[in-house]
């Protein structure tokens, strides 16, 4: 029928409804692998095609820089370069709009944008003199937390314990309109501000654009919504694309009742469901379908394979995680012999930590590997402190590693100590430490530098002689390292606590099976396995299943499908969370193409203690027929 066409032709009937819907809201629920990318680019081509609406009024706003350059790019093609200009993030849409309207909230036109890194530098002078003992991340959650809900101060009456940080908020705030700077969730924040307090701003943009369309609606916090519906007050045209099924980031904001009440808001909108897979073979799509289907809060979707049968869901339960990465190793080299291009396999795990055991095997076994939106283990700052400790304590004269450590968790020996303490020691020749010992400096920061250099010299003179998971221990309590990364209650402060207790499960396994298990040994060994980074052209995938959103492999390995894993035990006793933990299975498992396997460990090492770990519960609402044990 469109065969000639670029814009209509290859669509499916659902697609192709989808694409040419007339006028008011829109709502198309894009099941996993069903072509949601070509939909939303068609339909803004279709649009200035077929129905003459001028380019610059149409919005189109996504999530990543990444994905809005290829939603460009697409477009352009399709249009032969008559593409919207309005096609980006949220942020750098609002940016553009600020810089039009700045004065309007109280901004010069040339404001700054503060990045992470500035947020950090801001909120530690903060915290010198609010809070000097605790760290940045627990304050940055809250004030992100209460920006994704469109907040720009504390509420009247903070939750208990929350006082410190609204006092913080408002510093924090203070400082950034000093400096004529807005962080990034300002630039949502203050536009919305802008809507609701400047009727004549709200009208002109709400009727600069015709069409409003969103990728990913599922990933929208209540700021973003809320910006979207007074862009669409005017006209109604706001076509939204994603899945509720694949609503997997509350913890950085994102609200999936947006997606499952959007009816409620707009009563008259059209809902149009993309069916069609064009990813997964039919077992593993059953498969994914049997588990999702238990949640209650979704919108039904009867998702088809259009690629035809294939390999059963493999599972495999192995006896402890170093056992599980051996098997996960042996299957990679199988598939590999059959000819499945190493880049084409992924290993999904549900925490970071979880990777420390695959990347020992993998580097034992000399298999490339990259570790896709994180670091690795070893590279992992928190790692890296603790073996800075370990290092200097076996070695006072390393610089390198002291420099790291002086003020770290924080004692009131930054920069200018260390900078003084160098220029002493290449006049003197002195080692580091002796001459940090030897400034002269005030009484205060005296007895800082005194009880610095007894700590790493108390240490010097007893771990070195301790096996290296004795020797981390009490480096871990002397320091007070691990207690200071507690204080940091954010899902990141958590993730760092996890590495570094999964820092002390590697070193009791080194202590298990090595002959020699000194401390000296377990740095030699560590030290091996820090290869330069390899090529990535060539490598084995290793990520979060956060991370895999919006990716596909020929063949997954999810592990640790366990009980306090996947769910993670964060979301134990709470159905609301339960059911994301649910959705997160669904996108890990619908990123397979062509073989997927489950596997979980019946122990695992947490904190010194052998656990026992169970079988996750969502194993058991998979349908039994597309299952292998393996």
């Amino acid at each position: 029928m469109h065969q000639d066409d670029p814009i209509l032709n290859d669509l499916n009937e659902d697609q192709f409804q989808a694409v040419t819907h007339e006028a008011g809201p829109l709502l198309i629920l894009a099941g996993a692998g069903s072509g949601k990318t070509r939909v939303i680019t068609r339909r803004i081509a279709w649009l200035v095609r077929d129905r003459a609406v001028p380019p610059w009024r149409i919005l189109a706003v996504t999530f990543t820089n990444k994905a809005a350059g290829e939603m460009r790019a697409r477009v352009h093609a399709l249009l032969s370069g008559d593409a919207p200009s309005y096609i980006g993030t949220f942020h750098a849409i609002c940016m553009r709009w600020l810089r039009r309207y700045a004065d309007r909230v109280g901004y010069p036109t040339d404001f700054v944008i503060f990045d992470e890194d500035d947020q950090e530098s801001l909120l530690r002078r903060i915290l010198k003199t609010h809070d000097p003992k605790n760290s940045t991340g627990a304050y940055r959650s809250y004030i992100d937390r209460l920006k994704n809900q469109g907040l720009l101060e504390p509420p009247d009456a903070p939750k208990p314990g929350d006082a410190k940080m609204a006092e913080v908020f408002v510093q924090y705030q203070r400082e950034l309109a000093a400096a004529h700077a807005m962080d990034f969730g300002d630039l949502l924040c203050l536009v919305l501000k802008l809507l609701r307090e400047h009727e004549d701003v709200r009208q002109r943009l709400a009727s600069e654009f015709l069409h409003v369309l969103v990728d990913e609606f599922q990933d929208t916090n209540p700021v973003q919504y809320e910006l979207l519906k007074a862009l669409a007050g005017v006209h109604r045209n706001l076509c939204v694309v994603g899945d509720d099924d694949q609503s997997i980031y509350s913890w950085r904001g994102a609200r999936v009742e947006n997606i499952l009440g959007f009816r409620e808001d707009f009563p008259d909108a059209r809902v149009i469901t993309l069916r069609a897979n064009y990813r997964s073979r039919i077992p593993i799509l059953r498969a994914a379908t049997s588990v999702i289907a238990r949640n209650r809060k979704r919108h039904p979707k009867d998702l088809r394979a259009e690629r035809g049968p294939g390999a059963p869901v493999f599972l495999h339960q192995s006896f402890a995680e170093r056992d599980e990465a051996l098997f996960v190793v042996r299957e990679v080299r199988r598939r590999i012999a059959e000819g499945v291009p190493l880049p084409r396999i992924a290993v999904f795990y549900r925490t970071h930590a979880q990777s420390r055991a695959f990347e020992d095997v993998l580097r034992s076994v000399r298999i490339p590997y990259r570790v896709v939106g994180g670091i690795k283990f070893y590279q992992r700052k928190e790692i890296k402190d603790v073996l800075a400790y370990l290092r200097l304590a076996v070695n006072p004269s390393d610089p390198v590693s002291l420099a790291r450590i002086l003020n770290i968790p924080p004692r009131g020996l930054g920069a200018a100590t260390l900078e003084r303490a160098r220029e002493v020691a290449a006049e003197t020749g002195q080692p580091l430490l002796s001459a940090l010992e030897s400034l002269e400096v005030g009484a205060a920061q005296r007895a800082r530098i005194g009880a610095f250099v007894r700590l790493i010299r108390s240490l010097a003179s007893e771990v070195p002689q301790m096996d290296a998971v004795a020797a981390i221990q009490k480096t871990l309590a002397d320091t007070g390292y691990l207690d200071y990364l507690k204080r940091d209650e954010s899902p990141e402060g958590l993730e760092r606590v996890e590495n570094v207790e999964e820092l002390v499960t590697g070193a009791r396994e080194f202590v298990a099976t090595s002959d020699q298990t000194d401390l000296r040994a377990y740095l030699d060994r560590v030290a091996l396995m820090q290869p330069a980074d390899e090529a990535d052209a060539d490598a084995l995938n290793l990520m979060t299943v956060h991370a895999a959103k919006g990716l596909e492999f020929d063949c997954v390995f999810l592990c640790g499908v366990e009980e306090g894993l996947l769910p993670h035990g964060g979301s134990l006793g709470n159905s609301h969370a339960l059911e994301e933990e649910r959705r997160l299975m669904y996108v890990a498992m619908t990123r397979a193409r062509e073989s997927l396997y489950l596997t979980w460990a019946g122990s695992r090492i947490r904190n010194g203690m052998t656990m026992r770990m169970r079988p996750s519960r969502f194993l058991s609402e998979i349908d039994t027929s597309e299952t292998k044990f393996v």
